[in-house]
């Protein structure tokens, strides 16, 4: 199958929910996120506006949300318009770095990671599956389950404690993936198909280095840290059912210095779900 074909549905996926049969996941709702932030100030507060209305409240004072799936699936999707709304302003502050004319913008981060990670990768996996594993459509099958968000997760949980030990990390990141509460409903993605996708996504993170930055001082920015927790969250195809996204994604990015979602998002969030707190990592071996 042409790794190139996709559905554009599905690069522009709404929908709490994977079905496309070419991608396995790895373009799921990523473009249209992107195109939101392309888009103008109406286009997102039309966005917006239209997720408010999906919201449902008690009856009684205080209002509170009612704790059903199309409010979770709202607030989640609220928090990704606040990310885009972030991504679009015309200089999002900075950490960490220096801004200069020729870094790119934080929007610029997301698409190259998704373009080397996601899409650059499958290219390169979709061959090889015939050799990795028995049944190749089902490993596209299994993948749309989770399996990007989760790799995504993985990988900027262990840089972010593993930072100069980098030769390390891809290990790391398949033990956590394999370690996954939802790798039990991928049968079909194996330890050989795990360590396929890590290694052409590890590769793709190292030819996304942005500005030529050397990959010893990428992994020690922040900056490579929130690019990928917010590629995390846009390819999720269900962040309300996906407690390490929230946990590892949404909950930092709320914590960012830089004000990612607003305090109206948080609060949201954190009456609708009762997430802990991000925790360390237990790395294999260690």
């Amino acid at each position: 199958m042409d790794a190139d074909r996709h559905n554009p549905r599905c690069a522009k996926a709404e929908k709490h929910r994977c079905v496309c049969s070419e991608c396995g996941g790895s373009q799921h709702g990523v473009q249209g996120w992107l195109d939101l932030v392309n888009q103008d100030d109406a286009g997102r507060r039309g966005r917006r506006e239209s997720l408010e209305g999906k919201l449902s409240w008690t009856p009684n004072r205080p209002r509170r949300l009612r704790m059903t799936r199309v409010n979770k699936e709202a607030a989640t999707d609220l928090a990704r318009v606040d990310i885009a709304e972030w991504l679009a302003s015309p200089s999002p502050p900075h950490t960490g770095a220096e801004a200069d004319e020729d870094h790119p913008s934080p929007a610029e981060q997301v698409a190259a990671l998704a373009k080397e990670m996601a899409r650059g990768a499958w290219r390169e996996i979709t061959p090889e599956l015939y050799r990795a594993a028995a049944d190749a459509q089902g490993v596209r099958r299994d993948l749309r389950h989770h399996g990007w968000c989760d790799l995504f997760i993985a990988m900027a949980r262990v840089i972010e404690v593993t930072r100069r030990g980098f030769d390390s990390i891809p290990g790391q990141v398949k033990d956590m993936i394999l370690r996954s509460p939802l790798q039990a409903g991928r049968p079909n993605v194996t330890e050989a198909v795990v360590g396929l996708i890590v290694d052409k996504a590890w590769r793709g993170f190292q030819v996304a280095a942005f500005s030529g930055v050397p990959l010893l001082d990428l992994i020690s920015n922040e900056e490579a840290l929130r690019a990928l927790r917010i590629l995390a969250v846009f390819i999720c195809p269900a962040p309300a059912q996906h407690p390490a996204v929230r946990q590892h994604a949404l909950t930092p990015l709320g914590e960012d210095a830089t004000k990612i979602l607003t305090d109206r998002t948080r609060a949201r969030l954190a009456e609708l779900f009762t997430d802990p707190p991000p925790d360390g990592v237990a790395l294999a071996g260690g």
